[in-house]
């Protein structure tokens, strides 16, 4: 008999094949000392429904009947009524059972109904990551960019200076130096900062600290405001595989082991094997995907049972009892980009809350204050039923002004909709609006989309108008279409409702002639000027090497432009050229990275994320592979810098020993990092030399010593063994003389003197050696 349930719980996530239960594991319970009662007393082991509970339980058996304590029976999931002890098993409704006299084992049938086992977890949405951790160093990111033509060059170059430390976080700063020079003018240029600041990360409670240059928090109903101060709030990135958002759960229950599947639209996504109880599973679909699950359950006979459930799962809703929050306390940055440091004179402060109430509702709230301006607001999210998601807000200002805001999306399987308006009062003003334009007065939107099959379609409107000024409204419609053949089609046609003349459309192919070659074509439309398109490219492969461009042009500014560029371990390099129009241009980029850390100096690619310095303690030319895949060698000190790790995420990194000498050893190739934000991390592979040989061993007959006799050489190891031909390979052996001490089959005992070669490479085979009869 098969049963299942659903229901629309949610949990968190990452998928995973193993079967957990909520019951603390443990070792079978010792056996307490019982009286005997009458009847042959039997401590057996129980399999209930099939399943072994790895307990053993004081029967008592009269006759064919085996009897139970109330306490043992109900410790095993059984309910039971109030009554007297023991209780006998044939006394029972509909339980079943044979006792196993050779095995000393009884298998118990029970119906579900009346017994009362833990829930086992299958597909555990969450595991712990791995604790991260930080080396000390400096990395400094560079871009390069120079161009020459039309009577004018330019030079600019963005840097990021990065220094980290375990335990004491991240200083970043980042500058960009422009020179330009014009025809008649000399060289000119600045340099100016952009952003300065230290960051604190707590992967444990997901919160990070940062002071210097950031952002105020804000939702989807408020703004954010570049500030130099000090910011605090969570950061659900530090915790990688913690999913923030509900998902769907059912709650199901065999009558046997069996083996459980669950299906997301119609594709497999967990198998596994589940014992006799209930049992809850975790979906985990997409983001903002609506769709049907499906359960199949099949116990040991091959029989089946098959629940459909509809469910939808959306990235605006927190799970229940989860808070995302930040504040904020600074000034406002102003003339970013132009201004090292100009900042605003009065303090602004803000805070943003977020929270799950259930799985189906979220509360926000955002407030913010400064420089005589001010705001307060709430508003929620809400998912009803299905694939619908509302959404509402409300938020007055210091000045008496007022905002709200209101929409709703459909996740559809075939169908995408959406729509929402934010509108607010002439009076409404927010912190950024002493510093920039105010909010719009009104902003709406406006999608429907359709996915059959291979090809994408729908319509769009935009609505937008600012204080003092008419509203701009723009009506829009696109189509994909997928061909087969690694062909595709798109077009898409935009109109301005207010004036007829501001149109435009594109209608474009693509072709992928292989796995990284592409060609398409297109034809665009943009007011009165009408031009054509052909574009191929081979973009560079993450692992590294070539990588091109080309593109022609018709029309007033037709021409075209070549590209080539170059990504290896030190950095990549692009140059190219185009002509379009009356203008021609060349032009070159380099990136990378320059990184001290170790002692050691490294150049590298670009490092936007997290990084290893691998080490093999002075061993070089030994491969490394991250994820599986060879990412570089070992240069001559034994160092390889990889700079392609995800911070706090699970980062597997190893090497490969194939091409060690057979002199020597490594600890381990394989381990599993997970660096800091922004940081690099030291990876060690010690590669030991040691001295090691092949020695042949004979009697004092000058015969082999037989096969499986043990020699030690004096140290802790294990003896080694002798083989065909009295071959026996030893390793750990001091230089000069050691003294093999062998045990022949029978008990008997010699002793041999092996010295090992001052000059020794690799591997030698030395010998023959004579093992002479130890004396008593």
């Amino acid at each position: 008999m098969l049963a299942l349930v659903a229901v629309s719980a949610h949990a968190d996530v990452d998928v995973d094949v193993d079967v957990h239960t909520t019951a603390t594991d443990a070792l079978p319970p010792p056996v307490a000392t019982r009286e005997s009662g009458a009847g042959e007393d039997l401590y057996l082991e129980v399999v209930l429904n099939g399943t072994r509970t790895e307990a053993l339980v004081h029967f008592i058996r009269r006759g064919e009947a085996l009897c139970a304590q109330a306490a043992d029976l109900r410790g095993l999931g059984f309910v039971l009524p109030p009554g007297s002890d023991p209780r006998c098993l044939p006394d029972m409704p509909d339980v079943r059972y044979t006792y196993d006299v050779a095995q000393q084992r009884v298998n118990i049938d029970v119906p579900t109904g009346q017994l009362n086992l833990p829930t086992q977890v299958l597909n555990v949405p969450e595991r712990r990551a791995t604790r991260a951790s930080s080396g000390t160093g400096l990395l400094l990111n560079y871009d390069v960019y120079a161009a020459h033509g039309g009577g004018a060059s330019n030079v600019s170059g963005l840097a990021e200076l990065r220094a980290f430390t375990d335990g004491l976080g991240v200083l970043s700063t980042t500058s960009l130096s422009r020179r330009y020079q014009t025809s008649g003018v000399g060289w000119q240029g600045d340099t100016v900062r952009l952003d300065t600041q230290w960051r604190l990360s707590f992967p444990d409670r997901s919160q990070t600290l940062t002071i210097g240059d950031t952002f105020t928090g804000a939702l989807s109903w408020s703004r954010a405001t570049r500030i130099g101060g000090i910011a605090y709030g969570t950061d659900f990135a530090l915790q990688p595989y913690r999913v923030t958002t509900p998902l769907p759960q059912f709650f199901g229950q065999a009558a046997a082991p069996s083996s459980v599947e669950l299906y997301i639209d119609g594709i497999r996504q967990y198998n596994g094997k589940v014992p006799a109880g209930p049992f809850q599973l975790t979906a985990v679909p997409g983001v903002d995907q609506a769709g049907q699950a499906q359960v199949v359950l099949t116990d040991a006979l091959g029989r089946s049972s098959t629940v459909t459930f509809p469910f939808y799962a959306a990235r605006q809703l927190l799970r229940a009892g989860l808070s995302d929050w930040s504040v904020e306390l600074g000034t406002v940055r102003e003339a970013y980009g132009i201004d090292s440091f100009a900042y605003g004179s009065e303090p602004v402060a803000s805070a943003t809350w977020r929270r799950g109430v259930t799985d189906r509702l979220t509360l926000e709230s955002h407030t913010e204050v400064g420089d005589g301006r001010g705001t307060a607001g709430s508003g929620i999210v809400w998912n009803p039923t299905g694939a619908l998601v509302l959404n509402g807000s409300y938020a007055r200002s210091r000045a008496g002004g007022a905002q709200y805001g209101a929409g709703l999306s459909w996740n559809g399987s075939h169908v995408n909709a959406s729509m929402d308006t934010l509108r607010g009062n002439a009076r409404y003003d927010d912190v950024a609006s002493g510093y920039g334009s105010p909010p719009p007065r009104a902003s709406d939107r406006a999608l429907l989309g359709f996915n059959i099959h291979a090809s994408s379609f729908g319509v769009n409107y935009v609505r937008l108008r600012y204080d003092g000024q008419p509203a701009t409204r723009y009506a829009g419609m696109f189509l994909l279409r997928n061909i087969g053949r690694g062909i595709s089609l798109n077009a898409s046609y935009n109109q301005n409702l207010d004036i007829a003349a501001d149109r435009s459309f594109f209608i474009g192919a693509t072709m992928a002639l292989d796995q990284r070659t592409t060609w398409s074509t297109s034809v665009q439309r943009d007011r009165d000027r009408t031009f054509g398109i052909v574009d191929a490219s081979r973009p560079i492969d993450g692992d590294g090497g070539f990588g091109w461009h080309v593109q022609g042009r018709s029309g007033s500014t037709g021409g075209g432009l070549a590209e080539l560029g170059w990504l290896g371990n030190r950095g990549q390099l692009t140059v190219g050229a185009s002509n379009f129009g009356a203008a021609s241009y060349a032009y070159a980029d380099a990136n990378g990275a320059l990184v001290l850390m170790g002692g050691h100096f490294f150049a590298a690619r670009r490092i936007d994320d997290a990084f290893a310095l691998v080490t093999t303690e002075g061993t070089p030319d030994i491969p490394v592979l991250l994820e599986n895949r060879r990412t570089g060698v070992t240069d001559s000190r034994g160092l390889l810098l990889v700079s392609r790790l995800m911070a706090y995420q699970d980062n597997r990194l190893a090497i490969d020993p194939i091409d060690l000498p057979a002199d020597q050893r490594v600890q381990r190739v394989e381990t599993i990092v997970a660096p800091s934000d922004r940081a690099g991390v030291v990876v060690r592979f010690p590669v030991k030399r040691v001295r090691a040989a092949s020695a042949i061993l004979v009697d004092e007959a000058g015969q082999p010593l037989p096969v499986g006799a043990s020699v030690a050489t004096g140290d802790a190891s294990s003896p080694a063994v002798v083989g065909y031909d009295g071959l026996v390979y030893l390793d750990n052996l001091q230089g000069g003389d050691t003294l093999l001490d062998v045990t022949l089959p029978g008990g008997a005992r010699c002793r041999a003197t092996l010295t090992y070669p001052a000059q020794a490479h690799d591997l030698p085979q030395l010998g023959p050696l004579t093992c002479k009869a130890a004396t008593p």
